[in-house]
């Protein structure tokens, strides 16, 4: 509001100024608006400023010479002939080429001998004897950008199955009674004998005698397994017998009471024995080994990979625990565990080059970057390389007057400031070449570079990771790998692939124990190349994820999009080399005599 408030205080005294010359404005406008004809009218009729004008003609001489679109000059190069030869400038001109004297071309100029010179010794200059002439030999080197790739560390996995199993315990020894009752002994007239029913190891024995009121009284005397002593009706004999008794073995007493007993006695004791009145009944202690059965989990381990220098990334349950039974002689057993098979994964050192052997083994190629392309913790399993390769192209030839001619090797690639461009030129030809080829449609989109979908198992119990850059055909545990996973192996050798990601084949519990690789394979080289460094960096264009991989081809727009400059075609430089076809040169040389001798027959008609 201030603002504005300003704004109309400074316009105030230029309203004021415009009322007050209204009048001199409105004359002005008047007099323009009157006026406003007067130019178109004097341009309609020229005549109007024929006096305006300094020199104005309405119909100047030169008009004559025009005969419009279609017509002649007029006249106007004859009369400018004349004109040439009648005025002074022109007869200055003609003067100074037929009167003035020729130039005098002296044969002892330098540029005059030096020619004749260098004529006679021609044959000096191109064999090198010339001293005019030095022989030497010229170098370049060039540099050429390469990637490759490498396993560094291998994912693997062994697994560990639990059984319901047992075992018999180590020997105890276990001390036990063995009796011997009342029902088992023989008793005949004043004797007594029992029979041993198992081998026993006896450490003691005692017999233990109870009989009827009065037996006391008589006391008759006997000896029992070595023992002596009288029965008694309430008698805990300690038996003099130890070690080991045979099963069957029989012990029989003596007659009780066979001395100083009268008849009284002896009929006592024998009615005593045989009719029940005394009761004998016999402990044995006895010493045995024993062993129990113990029932436990038993582990065993399927690995086809040494762990020698292997690294345990980890380990799940990929069989839930519980209870399981075993049977052992006719007993069964329960046995628990919180897991019965377990899945260990591991990283083992890849040795292997991959696609990086030529580039290593080059004594002209230097490393000069590293990315790792997957990690596990702080290990790295699959890594790309950058490489700097230096080529040397040499020739030799003279250096003439300070101007060098090649007499043979790369004369193309050490002449000039840099490289001819030819691997480039052709690389990208036979890029534009190979999408017409490789062309495939859905009647709606063309496209190509159209690649295919493969997949590599990386790791699983009982097989090497089938992903692996090398060792196809060394490798033992390759063994299990399919035919697509050998081919897609040969695939990534030939550097034809693109890898996309991961996906999971196998879940048990939540946990990934089976993953497999995914990756797009291409025609050739060049379709990679283009796939990879054109629709993927250029334009921006995903090949998918390992659970959605898209490996189509490109379309005609994307491949008008594609800037094939920025493209690095140095991969595909090897196989352009190794694909050339060099003429035989005896070929050649009888090429051109038949082409000379075909000229010359047409030039002298045969003759």
């Amino acid at each position: 509001m201030k603002t504005l408030f300003l704004t109309l205080f400074a316009l105030l005294p230029a309203l004021a100024f415009a009322d007050a010359n209204s009048d001199a404005f409105n004359a002005g406008a008047s007099f323009g608006k009157g006026s406003v004809s007067q130019g178109t009218g004097t341009l309609k009729n020229p005549g109007t400023v024929t006096g305006a004008i300094p020199g104005y003609t309405a119909n100047p001489p030169q008009s004559g010479y025009y005969g419009g679109v279609t017509g002649g000059d007029g006249g106007l190069s004859n009369k400018g002939q004349v004109a040439l030869g009648s005025s002074n400038a022109g007869q200055a001109i003609i003067d100074s080429g037929t009167k003035n004297p020729l130039p005098v071309i002296d044969p002892a100029a330098p540029f005059i001998t030096i020619g004749k010179q260098a004529e006679g010794t021609a044959d000096a200059i191109t064999n090198g004897t010339s001293n005019q002439c030095t022989q030497t030999t010229v170098s370049k080197s060039t540099f050429e950008s390469y990637k490759c790739e490498r396993d560094v560390w291998l994912e693997q996995s062994c697994s560990r199955t639990g059984t319901a199993t047992g075992s018999m315990g180590p020997p105890v020894q276990v001390i036990k009674t063995v009796v011997i009752p009342d029902s088992d002994f023989v008793k005949s007239g004043r004797q007594i004998s029992v029979t041993i029913p198992s081998t026993l190891n006896v450490t003691s024995a005692q017999l233990k005698i109870t009989g009827a009121e009065g037996l006391d009284a008589w006391g008759a005397k006997g000896t029992f397994m070595n023992t002596t002593f009288k029965l008694l009706s309430s008698n805990n004999v300690d038996i003099n017998v130890s070690g080991p008794l045979q099963a069957g073995q029989v012990f029989t007493s003596t007659s009780f009471c066979p001395e100083n007993c009268n008849n009284i006695t002896k009929a006592i004791t024998e009615q005593m024995i045989e009719e029940g009145g005394a009761v004998f009944t016999l402990t044995l202690t006895t010493v045995t080994t024993e062993q129990t059965f113990v029932p436990s989990v038993s582990w065993s381990e399927n690995c086809a990979i040494s762990k020698t220098g292997a690294v345990k990334t980890g380990s799940v349950c990929t069989s839930p625990g519980g209870n399981r039974t075993i049977t052992n002689a006719g007993v069964s057993y329960t046995v628990s565990s919180d897991c019965w098979q377990y899945t260990d994964t591991y990283l083992t050192k890849a040795n292997s080059n991959g696609t990086c052997s030529a580039l290593m083994s080059n004594s002209a190629c230097t490393i000069n970057g590293t990315t790792c392309d997957k990690k596990t913790g702080s290990y790295c399993e699959h890594e790309t390389l950058s490489y700097e390769c230096q080529t040397v192209h040499s020739s030799s030839g003279l250096v003439c007057g300070g101007q060098y001619f090649c007499k043979s090797g790369e004369c193309s690639d050490t002449a000039g400031a840099g490289d001819s461009g030819f691997d480039t030129a052709v690389a990208k030809l036979a890029g534009l070449a190979s999408a017409a080829e490789d062309v495939k449609s859905d009647t709606i989109n063309v496209k190509a570079f159209t690649g295919q979908t493969m997949s590599c198992r990386k790791a699983g119990a009982g097989f090497s990771n089938c992903c692996k850059d090398g060792g196809w055909g060394q490798d033992t545990g390759l063994a299990a790998c399919n035919s697509n996973e050998m081919a897609l192996g040969k695939a990534k050798a030939k550097k034809v692939t693109v890898s996309v990601g991961e996906r999971c084949d196998h879940e048990v519990l939540g946990v990934c124990v089976q993953k497999s690789k995914v990756y797009c394979v291409f025609g050739g080289k060049l379709a990679r190349i283009i796939q990879e460094q054109g629709r993927r960096d250029q334009l921006h264009v995903s090949f998918g994820n390992g659970d959605n991989p898209d490996c189509r081809g490109i379309t005609v727009p994307e491949l008008q999009n594609i800037d094939f400059d920025r493209i690095n075609f140095a991969d595909f430089y090897e196989d352009l080399m190794n694909n050339q076809k060099i003429p035989d040169s005896a070929v050649m040389v009888k090429q051109v005599k038949d082409r000379i001798a075909a000229q010359v027959n047409q030039q002298t008609g045969g003759k």
